[in-house]
């Protein structure tokens, strides 16, 4: 094994020890437990939609069986097409849906430690200060902040997009700008929100870097040229159909785009889960808690000591461009482009692009880290060492609450479903407009045990068809909603006593006996407690 192996080995290795460190517990119970919230319900659907749609009818991958009879469904959020691809052989197998995903988000944070080392690895051409690279990017506030949303922790692809970029720029050679464009590709696959964001950072600093990289670099833009062609030959299928998606349903309510846009006081709130810094919280906000660190910020501000300064103002000017960009439509910028990216106009929440920041930030923090190790005489060898401690208490967080509800558990009535003939499928109670989503992601996440159509649906948007389907059932079992029920297909009614309050339980059953075309086929269990299915006839 040569020297490079064996590097890539422990950084890998380091990456996941941090990795089990920030998520403690989750790491020590990857089979039983799960972050308890309704978008991690939602990521295992979506990693076994994909599984069961490859296997059955992968022309068909992006029509999901939710939001019955909406087509294209998948593509209502991100699909995670990369984290489903991988997850797909081991879901075929039998393994446990509940172990796939925690050990998929486990990677996430994993590999964008590793990603970030590769990165920090050729700027810096030593292993120890890739390791705070590493640890920076791992270790980062936001995660936490986003810890259940799967696609959101995949952003390794950012870091090695940006290496081999530079490995295309110094070599000239038009198989690292297809890496490259590979690399790009795989974000996308992997998060959209990241890709997009990547894309448009790229934008000013690839020029940014051929103009750092000194004259020998301009024989590098046909090989850059290579990456962009390479990128927009694989993104372009992927992207089709959320273009189509975006066309029907439009672009986000502003108000969203507003509330989810940063201001530079985020950027010094972490979430209420730090242990150091969870009094910070106040300065914050869903989705707005986007402070870097301590550590990380002192050895960004260190790196103006390093010796390579065009490494550090390229990344510094990275840092402050996605930062700015975070800041939405707060900034003139980011407004102007708005208007003019269609893409953007589906992302509600620019302040994400503060991982791109945290990017930036670490390679920046691996050149200060570089830097004082330089500067501490006979202390060299210790100081990396010592400031990756340092770097781990600053990212400490307080236990994660793990829920070991049996939602993934077998249910006979979901049996019963499986084996019946041809339906859609409704399930009750669907939830009010004003309380959305009401227990919709579960009935999602247990209709990975029949996979028939569905006209509940959990996801970042709602189709117009499926808003007024739940304004004519709040008066369900009327003849309004009923033949609502029967122009979309629905054969099977399921009722959730758990989700009911008693009298309203007893009284909607009551409601449903005296409707000649509902007929009950039983009482079953669900994951929760008893459930009714009604079969409504043609």
């Amino acid at each position: 094994m040569n020297r490079a192996t064996l590097e890539l080995s422990g950084a890998a290795l380091f990456a996941t020890l941090l990795a089990a460190i920030v998520t403690w517990p989750q790491a020590a119970d990857v089979s039983g437990t799960l972050i308890g919230h309704h978008d991690v319900y939602f990521s295992i659907w979506r990693l076994a939609w994909i599984a069961h749609a490859l296997g059955t009818s992968p022309t068909h991958l992006f029509d999901a069986n939710v939001f019955h009879p909406a087509t294209g469904t998948l593509t209502y959020s991100d699909a995670t097409l990369l984290q489903g691809l991988l997850a797909a052989p081991f879901l075929w197998a039998g393994v446990s849906p509940t172990l796939v995903y925690n050990i998929l988000l486990l990677a996430g944070f994993a590999g964008s430690g590793l990603g970030a080392f590769v990165l920090a690895r050729y700027l810096t051409g030593a292993m120890a200060p890739a390791l705070v690279a590493a640890a920076a990017f791992t270790l980062a506030p936001y995660r936490i902040e986003h810890i259940m949303h799967l696609e959101l922790q995949w952003a390794m692809w950012i870091p090695l997009t940006l290496w081999a970029l530079h490995r295309t720029i110094d070599s000239a050679s038009w198989r690292w700008g297809m890496v490259a464009g590979l690399f790009f590709w795989l974000q996308v696959i992997s998060c959209v929100y990241y890709g997009v964001f990547l894309a448009l950072l790229l934008v000013p600093v690839v020029p940014l870097l051929l103009i750092v990289g000194g004259a020998r670099s301009v024989r590098a833009v046909p090989a850059l040229a290579v990456s962009a062609v390479v990128a927009v030959i694989l993104v372009l299928p992927y992207a089709w159909p959320y273009i189509q998606t975006s066309r029907m349903l439009g672009g986000r309510d502003m108000r969203d785009v507003a509330r989810y846009s940063a201001h530079p006081l985020n950027y010094l709130a972490a979430t209420s889960m730090s242990r150091l810094w969870g009094w910070t919280e106040r300065w914050g906000g869903s989705e707005l808690a986007l402070f870097p660190g301590a550590m990380v910020i002192a050895l960004s501000a260190a790196s103006v000591l390093h010796r390579s300064k065009r490494w550090v103002f390229a990344y510094g000017v990275a840092a402050a461009l996605a930062i700015v960009f975070s800041f939405g439509i707060n900034t003139s910028v980011y407004r102007w482009l708005f208007e003019r990216i269609s893409l953007l106009q589906g992302l509600r929440s620019s302040a994400r692009f503060a991982i791109v920041a945290s990017c930036a930030m670490g390679v920046l923090a691996a050149l200060g880290a570089q830097a004082i190790a330089e500067r501490s005489g006979r202390w060299r060898t210790m100081a990396i060492p010592v400031l990756l401690v340092l770097m781990t208490i600053d990212g400490l967080n307080r236990p994660f609450a793990l829920s070991a509800e049996p939602l993934m558990r077998p249910s006979s009535i979901y049996k019963i479903i499986r084996t019946a003939p041809p339906g859609v499928v409704i399930e009750l109670p669907v939830p009010r407009l004003s309380r959305l989503p009401g227990w919709d992601a579960f009935y999602s996440l247990w209709s990975l045990q029949h996979w028939k159509p569905l006209v509940n649906g959990y996801s970042g948007y709602y189709p117009p068809d499926y808003v007024q389907t739940m304004v004519r059932m709040e008066r369900f079992p009327d003849d309004s909603s009923i033949a609502r029920l029967r122009t979309h297909g629905v054969r099977y009614i399921v009722v959730h006593k758990a989700f009911f309050e008693p009298e309203q339980y007893t009284a909607l059953l009551l409601r449903m006996a005296t409707q000649p075309e509902l007929r009950p086929w039983g009482t079953y269990d669900d994951a929760m407690d008893d459930a009714v299915l009604f079969v409504l006839e043609p």
